[in-house]
């Protein structure tokens, strides 16, 4: 049988159904923009799926490191152990001791399901089915292309859901529940999320405020679209929030990044220097400053200080504190020149309302 044709014309779940239907033994390669997935089918049925390879097993190896199981340096190390024993992969890892069997097979598998989960999500692309023997390979699982297409379908059709309440892949996702209140609230999240509570668990301790949501699906091993479930359920359930002060911070490391400090500085020393000598100078002994005048700058001062650290409380925490006090008991560093008497504060909507009473 020769198949090919586009996926505007011929759908994936089309295609999945008639290779099982007439039991056809191959490899079913589907191409879109630069990505080419590569499933193999036994007598019809759903053998490995993977992106297309450069070197055996080299999707699976870029897997492991993603996942945390294999660290680039031991990457390094089996590759040339193969190249000179010509040993399998999954020989030289069993070898090395540096990936279990079980570990290998449950991401062999898992491997197969992102690939497949990712080629449902097509709806643009080409395909084209060639007839060939399929030899299995370690941590292979047989399947019925009837039981990978239902599947497949019903994370299609939850994905349109789960993936409208996440943030972009590259958000940083930390707690805003302590552990207590994580596992005071987690019977009711596991039937939210239909996730088990130690998958739950393993997502709510990745979410750090350091892993972007990508990283932290990555590390979980649960696959996109159960990690998706999951970290949709914590971020719903006010478990988790969007981290904005590390991607704020980032934003504002990378644009210093772009210009030479240095110079800048001295230019604008300069600068002042020449405005200082052409002012005319004070007759007398001292140059008071009124104490109107300075009082006002001690005021301003204080206020953007106090401003600054509402705004730097905001991004840490999600949301400005409930009272001054609270602030100044979690920097008191920072706010320590500063009268909080003076002040009255209020949250009002997304803000707060900071009057400064003379």
């Amino acid at each position: 049988m020769s198949l090919e044709g586009k996926l505007s014309d011929f759908g994936v779940a089309d295609i999945f159904q008639l290779i099982a239907q007439q039991r056809k033994t191959g490899v079913l390669e589907v191409r879109h923009d630069e990505n080419t997935f590569e499933i193999h089918f036994v007598s019809g049925s759903v053998l490995r799926a993977r992106p297309a390879e450069s070197r055996p097993d080299g999707a699976l190896a870029a897997f492991l490191l993603r996942s945390g199981l294999l660290a680039e340096s031991d990457l390094a190390e089996v590759w040339r152990e193969q190249e000179e024993t010509l040993e399998p992969f999954p020989a030289v890892l069993a070898s090395q001791g540096l990936v279990s069997k079980e570990d290998f097979q449950q991401m062999t598998r898992r491997l197969s399901d992102e690939t497949i989960f990712e080629l449902f999500l097509w709806d643009q692309g080409s395909f084209e089915f060639h007839p060939q023997p399929v030899t299995e390979r370690d941590g292979d699982q047989l399947i019925g292309a009837e039981m990978v297409l239902l599947d497949a379908l019903r994370m299609r059709d939850e994905w349109g859901n789960i993936s409208r309440g996440l943030p972009d892949a590259s958000a940083v996702l930390a707690p805003t529940a302590d552990i207590e209140d994580f596992a005071r609230r987690r019977p009711p999240l596991e039937q939210s999320s239909g996730l088990p509570g130690e998958d739950l668990q393993r997502l709510y301790t990745l979410a750090d405020g350091r892993l972007t949501l990508r990283r932290i699906m990555d590390l979980s091993r649960l696959g996109t679209f159960q990690a998706g479930r999951g970290l949709f359920a914590l971020l719903r359930g006010g478990i988790l929030h969007v981290d904005r002060s590390k991607a704020r911070r980032e934003e504002i490391e990378a644009a210093a990044s772009r210009f030479d400090v240095a110079p800048v500085v001295l230019g604008v020393c300069a600068a002042l220097a020449v405005l200082l000598s052409l002012l005319p100078r004070p007759s007398g002994e001292g140059f008071p400053i009124p104490a109107p005048v300075l009082e006002a700058a001690r005021d301003h001062s204080a206020e953007q200080r106090l401003r600054a650290a509402l705004e730097v409380r905001r991004w840490t925490h999600g949301a400005y504190p409930p009272t001054l006090a609270e602030l100044a008991d979690e920097a008191p560093g920072l706010l320590a020149p500063v009268s909080l008497d003076r002040y009255s504060y209020a949250l009002s909507g997304n803000g707060y309302t900071l009057i400064l009473e003379r």
